[in-house]
């Protein structure tokens, strides 16, 4: 069986997941301008200790009491001075970002905008916070409560 691989916030909320990692979901833009934002970011790697912190933390609010207007404002202040959001086709969609400046906390608003997502395709039932170990998790189960490290045994 193959191990689930986590959506990138749940993956950079939980320390599995780089600035690194961050930066490279957009190396291969169709967006010239964020293509070279990206390969100037690769030089010198953003510092994001302190966004980590905080992004845990509305999180397990979010976990805890779901979507509310503290949250969506806290993903706002991050997407939308940063990115620009392109949406193409008509059944078979096709989503993608742009960096808007250098200078905007684009690495942020990249882990903002890969939460909102998923909540769109899977909804918030799907996202959980084990209560043994404290992780974040996304289950395809409505009735699941622990990280897959966690789960009883049978």
């Amino acid at each position: 069986m193959a191990t689930k691989i986590e959506p990138l916030f749940v993956r950079f909320a939980n320390g599995e997941a780089s600035s690194d990692d961050i930066v490279k979901a957009l190396s291969s833009s169709k967006d010239e301008k964020t293509t070279a934002i990206v390969l100037a970011a690769q030089e010198k790697m953003p510092d994001l200790s302190v966004f980590r912190k905080d992004f845990k933390s509305m999180l397990g609010d979010l976990a805890e009491n779901g979507v509310s207007r503290r949250i969506i404002n806290y993903v706002d202040s991050y997407m939308k001075p940063s990115l620009e959001e392109y949406v193409e086709g008509g059944a078979g969609e096709s989503r993608w970002v742009a960096i808007k400046d250098a200078d905007t906390p684009w690495p942020e608003a990249v882990v903002c905008y890969n939460m909102c997502l998923y909540l769109r395709v899977y909804g918030i039932k799907e996202f959980k916070r084990c209560p043994t170990c404290g992780k974040f998790f996304t289950n395809k189960g409505r009735y699941a409560k622990y990280c897959l490290e966690h789960t009883p045994k049978k």
